[in-house]
């Protein structure tokens, strides 16, 4: 974090249009929960006249699973000269539902914005709507088809969506993540996958002392899968397994217990790992009195041959624009533009404004950064 604050003291003072922090402003002073839907929805439709002034053709696209699971999703369209997409996804939710009491933006200093959803992800709405206001300025027709997405729900995982986000994925040659920008202002190039499984084990409850040896310890089966599963985390090779939570029997001493149940959280670096650590975990988890589910599967987007040289013209575009060199990360985290990765797609996340402490109630954006990035992605295009 020290080293974070540092970066902002030492970043360049570049003047920023009063119309962008108004934007970020109004915004982030609306409540956008996840579960707060009419919220999210309100934000929605606040963002989509900002497109349109644009040239943009917006829809608001209901949730597939139903208008309960999720408020809609923007998607704003604009035909190239090529039929090969570029496409932009961010989102409009936080984490900070109506009873927080976090709701408020506030200026901490005459460069620091505190609020919720000021870096992630409300920060990278109004920062790639000027990158794009920019663009769209000095030429008359765009190179390629753009395509904005502005999720409603990432923040539990885009329920409903995932279908869309592979359909939308078949016709993008370039998939462009607006998620927050690394702490040392550096940009995603990777993003682990992730598998949840939801565990399930029924034994047989007795009297732990009368009837011992009647009993089949759910928990006990439980705990020694649980093992077998930790085994199963190989840094080197970037391969985690957690146990998020596990729990059964009834709340007493003296019954063995009949129940129990835990969830799994497993991290792969790539497809074939992927492969490898599923057949080994049905492996493990085969066994007549053992049920369980795949709740979500999420899969890595990584580096390669394609996608390297354009990561590496991005680079150049931040050095040229900040005057900083910076690095490409993997993250361990997930988000919306795995659900894109497939074979001769070029994935980039992390390349919204810099900030720090999402999630939290010191979440934070140095404002500048909108300037900066957005002039970063404005030089991206003119130069694809």
């Amino acid at each position: 974090m020290k080293i974070l604050i540092l970066l902002i003291l030492l970043l360049p003072l570049y003047s920023l249009a009063s119309r962008e922090v108004d934007r970020l402003t109004e915004i982030v002073n609306m409540n956008s929960g996840t579960a707060n839907i009419k919220g999210v929805t309100a934000i929605q439709n606040k963002v989509k006249p900002w497109f349109e002034a644009i040239g943009f053709k917006v829809t608001l696209v209901p949730n597939p699973d139903g208008e309960k699971v999720s408020a809609p999703m923007l998607v704003a369209e604009m035909v190239g000269e090529k039929t090969e997409t570029i496409t932009f996804v961010m989102h409009a939710d936080t984490v900070f539902e109506p009873s927080s009491p976090f709701q408020k933006l506030k200026m901490t200093n005459e460069f620091l914005m505190n609020g919720p959803g000021t870096m992630d992800d409300k920060g990278g709405i109004v920062m790639v709507l000027k990158a794009l206001e920019d663009y769209l300025s000095v030429v008359k027709k765009p190179k390629y088809s753009l395509r904005v997405l502005v999720s409603p729900n990432e923040e539990v995982g885009s329920i409903g969506w995932w279908n869309t986000f592979h359909q939308f994925s078949q016709s993008s040659w370039l998939v462009l993540g607006l998620e927050p920008g690394h702490d040392d202002y550096g940009i995603v190039q990777g993003r682990k996958g992730n598998i949840w499984y939801e565990i399930n084990v029924k034994g047989k409850e007795s009297h732990a002392g009368r009837d011992h040896a009647e009993g089949v310890n759910a928990c006990q089966i439980l705990a020694k899968k649980l093992e077998e599963i930790q085994k199963l985390t190989d840094y080197k090779k970037s391969i985690t397994t957690s146990v998020g939570r596990m729990e059964g029997g009834q709340d007493k001493f003296n019954i063995v217990c009949g129940w129990a149940k835990a969830k799994i959280d497993i991290r792969v670096p790539d497809l074939a790992s992927y492969l490898v650590i599923t057949k080994k975990m049905q492996k493990i988890l085969k066994d007549p009195r053992i049920t369980f589910s795949i709740i979500d599967e999420t899969p890595a987007f990584n580096v390669n041959k394609i996608s390297r040289p354009v990561i590496a013209m991005y680079l150049k575009a931040i050095e040229k624009i900040e005057g900083r060199k910076v690095i490409s990360h993997i993250s361990g985290g997930v988000g919306d533009v795995n659900h894109f990765s497939r074979e001769g797609v070029i994935i980039m996340d992390g390349l919204g404004p810099v900030g720090g402490h999402a999630h939290t109630e010191q979440e934070f954006l140095d404002i500048r950064t909108i300037d900066t990035r957005s002039n970063v992605l404005t030089s991206f295009l003119q130069g694809l």
